[in-house]
């Protein structure tokens, strides 16, 4: 028993089995140049991407009704240029949101369920008077003093280029939308 043990641990030994630990792995590079971390986004414009978010969501719903429900051609053209800038805006509020780690909420508030459901059960003239009314009164001059706030002085670049590109759309859907109450 022993001779077979002294023979064994000898070829062991011959082997390096156990006795020669492997090489370590290679240290990885160090990065070239110093590393920016991602700037944070302030808690005011979180609220303000919450809010671009759902109104965004909200008018792409509204807007999206005009194919079926509108009478006029002229409007459902302008309500579908309305549901691709909606819903661009929209895609934006989440990559914004995505790259600052944010979970955005996609509910509806009840007020707008509701007139999402009245608008969804007229047709014709009400329904374009309606939407129409919907995109030229999107939003509040308080809203509007955010949004231009933020566009001025957001706490991320990116968050300002959201909010400008969603204050030009609320203006640009008011301007074209009184044009058409007013032809």
């Amino acid at each position: 028993m022993k001779f077979h043990f002294v023979v064994c641990a000898g070829l062991l030994s011959l082997g390096g089995c156990g006795l020669t630990p492997p090489s370590a792995p290679r240290v990885p590079p160090l990065p070239k140049g110093p590393v920016t971390p991602v700037p944070k986004l302030a808690a005011d414009d979180a609220v303000l991407l919450q809010q671009i978010n759902l109104r965004a969501a909200y008018m792409k719903a509204a807007t999206d009704l005009a194919a079926l429900h509108s009478g006029d051609e002229l409007i459902k053209g302008f309500a579908a240029q309305q549901s691709k800038d909606y819903d661009k805006l929209h895609a934006d509020a989440q990559k914004v949101a995505t790259a600052h780690t944010l979970l955005l909420v996609e509910t509806q508030s009840g007020i707008q369920q509701k007139r999402l459901a009245t608008l969804g059960r007229s047709y014709g003239r009400p329904f374009d008077r309606a939407l129409l009314y919907a995109l030229t009164h999107a939003s509040t001059a308080r809203e509007r003093a955010a949004l231009a706030q933020a566009k001025k002085s957001g706490s991320t670049a990116d968050m300002k280029s959201l909010a400008g590109t969603a204050l030009d759309l609320l203006n640009r859907s008011q301007e074209q939308g009184l044009g058409l109450i007013r032809r």
